[in-house]
């Protein structure tokens, strides 16, 4: 980690698209800080999906980080996080979070609920992955190879029930988090459409084709 300290409102260059204000903190604070790699692994999303990317949440000062509720060892307070979406909102975030993960950020959290809707990307050396179905509810996948876990019919737990309610939202389904017959049978059909194996099970090759990520995931 090579963290950049600068002054708010600096409009210098970080990549081709970025410029360090866009990670400035939003309470007028004047000391900024960036780490050049976030912006850099958010550069190659930016290549790969062809849309201007809006930084929500970069650097937060203390205040602000408490302001917000934000873990006391927030990446977002040594200018190692950003929350983000695409400005035009037409890449939903779990497409943003598989992609997250396939670049190589270390921690990749997606958000889905209520009116938000975005990724949270970070530069931690060590992998951590979660789910936020709810306001400061984020269920764990860090323990999953894939950033979503595999569901079915049946399934439980936090994670789960978070995942299932994503998998409606894609599905357009009302998202109450009970995998049901009434999911299973619109994610067969999905399946099918997809020319994916019809079994009613969501795995990463579900979670790939039915969010939208394996087509930018091939262009990494």
């Amino acid at each position: 980690m090579s963290v950049i300290t600068y002054k708010r409102g600096d409009g210098t260059a970080l990549t081709k698209d970025f410029v360090r204000s866009e990670f400035d903190c939003p309470c007028g604070c004047s000391t900024q800080m960036v780490d050049p790699e976030l912006a850099e692994k958010l550069q190659r999303i930016r290549t790969v999906l062809g849309k201007p990317i809006k930084i929500t949440s970069g650097y937060r000062c203390l205040k602000h980080n408490q302001d917000v509720k934000g873990g006391t060892n927030s990446r977002h307070r040594y200018g190692m996080a950003a929350d983000w979406r695409l400005k035009d909102r037409s890449v939903n975030p779990v497409a943003l979070g598989i992609i997250a993960q396939a670049v190589g950020f270390g921690g990749v959290g997606i958000y889905w609920y209520g009116g938000n809707a975005f990724c949270h990307a970070d530069t931690r050396g060590a992998k951590a992955t979660w789910l936020c179905d709810a306001a400061l509810h984020y269920p764990s996948t860090t323990y999953l190879k894939f950033i979503l876990p595999t569901i079915r019919r049946g399934c439980t737990g936090d994670a789960n029930r978070a995942a299932t309610k994503m998998l409606q939202r894609l599905l357009e389904l009302t998202p109450d988090g009970i995998f049901g017959e009434k999911t299973e049978t619109a994610l067969r059909k999905a399946q099918e459409k997809h020319k994916l194996a019809v079994d009613g099970i969501c795995g990463p090759a579900s979670w790939r084709a039915l969010s939208g990520a394996d087509k930018y995931l091939a262009k990494l």
